[in-house]
C-alpha cells in the first residue's frame, strides 16, 4: 500500500446542498479520479461510476452529501427526520476492494481548528439505515466492505478548509460547500397543500403543496412522507428535499395510483408529509370502479 502521507487532493463541488458526486481511491493517490463532480436533483438515489484498484482493501470515496437532516425510520413502519436546528450532516459512502477496509474511527473531517469523527452506528437513527441509503459503514459488517459515514458538524460550519480524510489521503471540499456548510438555519412554511376528495380504483392521484423558505438564509428543505390506506396501515414512501432561496416558494408534487385490489367497499386513503417544523396531511377516498 502507499505511504499513509496524503498525496492527493480533490475538490468537491457542490451545487446549494444537493449531491456531488465524487469518486476517488484514498489508498491510491495516483489513481485517476472524476475530476467534473455532477448535482442530481435526488440526493439519495443518484449513481456514481467508481474507481478502484487491484490492490487489497483499496477505499473508495463516493456519493457525498451535505444535508440538515437525516430520513430515517421512526417506527416499524414510518419514516420521519432527524437532526437538530443547530447542527447539520456530511455523508460520505465507503467502498473497500478486496478484503476488510480500515476501522470506522481511521476516517474523519476537519477544518483548521476542529476535526470530527464519523457519528457511532448506535447514535444513528434506524441502527444506522437511513432511508435509501442503505446501511452505515461497518454496521453489522465485521469485514467492513461498503456503507456510508455520517459526520454531525455545527450548524453554520464557517471554516477556511474542510478536509475528508482516510488511510493514505484526503479530499478537499470544494467553496461551494464550505458555503453550504457555513449557512444558518432557516424556517420553512407548507401551504395550500391539496388531494383529490375521491379516485376511482387505479387512477393514479396527485398530491401537491406549497413550500416555502420564510427565513433570512438560503436553505434545504427535508421531509419525509408516509402514507395510510387505502389497504395498508401504514407505510413509508419518501425522503422529500428541494432547495430554497430565502424568500423563494416552490409547488411540490407527488404521484400515485392506489387500488382496492377487487375490494367492493370505499376506503380512506392519507398522506402525511411530516418535517422539523410541523406535518401536514391529505385525505382522498378510494372508490370501486363503476
Amino acid at each position: 500500500m502507499p505511504s499513509s502521507t496524503p498525496s492527493r487532493r480533490e475538490v468537491l463541488s457542490l451545487s446549494g446542498a444537493t449531491l456531488a458526486l465524487l469518486t476517488g481511491c484514498l489508498s491510491n493517490p495516483t489513481a485517476p479520479g472524476d475530476e467534473s463532480p455532477t448535482t442530481e436533483q435526488s440526493p439519495v438515489t443518484g449513481t456514481t461510476n467508481t474507481t478502484t484498484t487491484s490492490e487489497p482493501g483499496d477505499v473508495t470515496v463516493s456519493n457525498v452529501q451535505i444535508t440538515p437532516e437525516l430520513v430515517a425510520l421512526d417506527s416499524p413502519d414510518s419514516i420521519g427526520t432527524f437532526g437538530d436546528r443547530d447542527e447539520q450532516f456530511v455523508l460520505v459512502t465507503i467502498a473497500v476492494d478486496g478484503g476488510s477496509g480500515p476501522p470506522v474511527d481511521a476516517f474523519s473531517l476537519s477544518t483548521e481548528n476542529q476535526t470530527f469523527s464519523p457519528t457511532p452506528t448506535d447514535d444513528l437513527p434506524a441502527y444506522g439505515r437511513l432511508w435509501s441509503r442503505g446501511s452505515a459503514y461497518g454496521a453489522g459488517d465485521e469485514e467492513r466492505t461498503s456503507g456510508y459515514l455520517v459526520f454531525s458538524v455545527p450548524k453554520p460550519l464557517d471554516a477556511t478548509t474542510i478536509d475528508f480524510q482516510g488511510p493514505g489521503g484526503k479530499f478537499e471540499l470544494g467553496a461551494d460547500a464550505r458555503s453550504t456548510l457555513a449557512r444558518p438555519p432557516t424556517d420553512f412554511a407548507v401551504t395550500e397543500v391539496s388531494a383529490p376528495e375521491s379516485v376511482e380504483s387505479g387512477t393514479e392521484v396527485t398530491v401537491s403543496a406549497t413550500i416555502e423558505n420564510t427565513g433570512s438564509a438560503d436553505g434545504t428543505f427535508v421531509a419525509a412522507l408516509n402514507r395510510v390506506g387505502p389497504l395498508i396501515a401504514y407505510a413509508p414512501v419518501k425522503r422529500v428535499e428541494t432547495e430554497l432561496a430565502a424568500g423563494e416558494s416552490t409547488t411540490w408534487t407527488y404521484t400515485y395510483t392506489p387500488s382496492l385490489d377487487g375490494s367492493t367497499d370505499s376506503r380512506p386513503m392519507n398522506f402525511h408529509l411530516n418535517w422539523r417544523g410541523g406535518s401536514v396531511s391529505t385525505e382522498t377516498t378510494v372508490e370501486p370502479p363503476s
